[in-house]
């Protein structure tokens, strides 16, 4: 029985290490256990899960990291999906935007329908339109109440279907178009340079409240007096969000952006060190790298945060962006420190140098290498003010070993 408890042991040690080498570090660990005493069997696979986590942790890189260009592209991707999903979904604010719209008018984005309908403000003076729900050719079309277009004193021809079209033809008004197998008639044209509705809807068909009800979250274009400063919405799960009256410009935006990265700046030193290492010589590639790799990740949360919070309708996105970014950013400093700085691969083949009891004496770490044979950087065990990691280039008489 005891005998299954610590090979049982072992087992679950051995998922905390990556597949490929999985097999091996578990044949050895078996092999071991056979020349260990009875007694101690049982810390000695207890030791077994430190070593497992040390070599998860200090082990090569998942392959799609390992290459910069994997990894930048991989970055990319992400954030093209951020800002794809940012772009299509009603996103959840705490505050009423006001975009290029007429004077007096503000918009509320990410509310839901039934909520929208009690708004103190849901009579006349309010409309509601969805995201785009159809896309026929270059038309992206969402569904909007009747009165949006009434609302923003947009005069409509007297059609049985309006459709209202950005930079369209002013000769198209009175004639049919088909929207998603249904007959729809333009009923007026736009300019998209007078003002925009937030969103990427660049059509908007207006239906009857029935077919309204079919879309859940979408976007309010409210009239409020001016001397409104805030709107407080029944939610249909009986709480209650409101939404402060603040119109905002780029300016602000950028002034909270700037607050936002002044906290981050604050509070990341206090998780992992700022400090690169010692490089002799210039290395502008490894700085741009760094640069692209934080922008990526800055894009990824920020409009990540965004995206996850519209979908569960939660108004955190403020806390979200804060917290992902220090998460972001220190990986990104603990992901630059461990690359070659001269192919931007990651370092492999850890070899511990030295010994604890000399470490004031003589130096103790740990030594990677680059596999195309650039350099060695020595990571120092303990730090402190004169011992940061080197790295050591290797000329060109070491190209045969690689």
């Amino acid at each position: 029985m005891n005998e299954r408890l610590h090979l049982a042991l072992l087992r679950g040690a051995a998922l905390l290490v990556r597949a490929p080498e999985r097999e091996e570090w578990l044949a050895e660990w078996r092999a071991e256990l056979w020349y260990v005493g009875r007694t101690q069997r049982t810390s000695f696979c207890l030791g077994a899960f430190r070593d497992a986590y040390w070599l998860r942790r200090n082990g090569p890189a998942p392959v799609y990291l390992q290459s910069p260009w994997h990894c930048l592209a991989l970055l990319a991707t992400l954030a093209a999906l951020s800002l794809c999903l940012a772009f299509q979904l009603p996103l959840p604010r705490d505050i009423l935007l006001s975009p290029q719209l007429p004077t007096g008018l503000v918009s509320i984005t990410g509310i839901p329908l039934e909520d929208y309908r009690q708004l103190p403000v849901a009579t006349s003076r309010s409309a509601f339109y969805g995201p785009v729900r159809f896309r026929e050719g270059n038309l992206n079309v969402a569904l909007a109440s009747r009165n949006l277009f009434d609302l923003l004193n947009v005069s409509l021809a007297p059609v049985a279907n309006p459709l209202v079209l950005i930079n369209g033809d002013a000769r198209l008004i009175g004639s049919s178009l088909s929207v998603a197998g249904r007959a729809a008639q333009v009923a007026a044209t736009l300019s998209n340079r007078a003002w925009q509705l937030p969103g990427s809807a660049n059509a908007w068909l207006l239906v009857d409240d029935q077919t309204l009800a079919t879309e859940s979250l979408g976007y309010v274009v409210a009239q409020m007096n001016p001397s409104t400063t805030n709107i407080s919405v029944p939610h249909s799960n009986s709480s209650v969000a409101r939404f402060i009256c603040v119109p905002l410009a780029a300016p602000k935006l950028l002034v909270a952006f700037l607050v936002m990265m002044m906290a981050v700046t604050l509070v990341l030193p206090a998780v992992t060190t700022m400090s690169l290492g010692e490089y002799p010589g210039r290395h502008a590639r490894r700085w741009i790298f760094l640069a692209a790799k934080s922008a990526l990740v800055l894009v990824i949360v920020l409009f990540g945060s965004l995206d996850l919070f519209s979908l569960i309708a939660l108004h955190l996105e403020a806390h979200a962006m804060i917290v992902g970014s220090v998460i972001g950013l220190r990986w990104v400093l603990i992901d630059q420190r461990r690359r070659c700085p001269v192919c931007l691969r990651v370092l492999t083949n850890p070899t511990t140098i030295g010994e604890p009891s000399r470490t004031l004496l003589e130096w103790y770490g740990t030594e990677l290498i680059c596999t195309k044979g650039h350099g060695l950087l020595h990571v120092p065990e303990m730090r402190n003010s004169y011992s940061e990691q080197r790295w050591l280039r290797l000329d060109s008489s070491w190209s045969g070993l690689f």
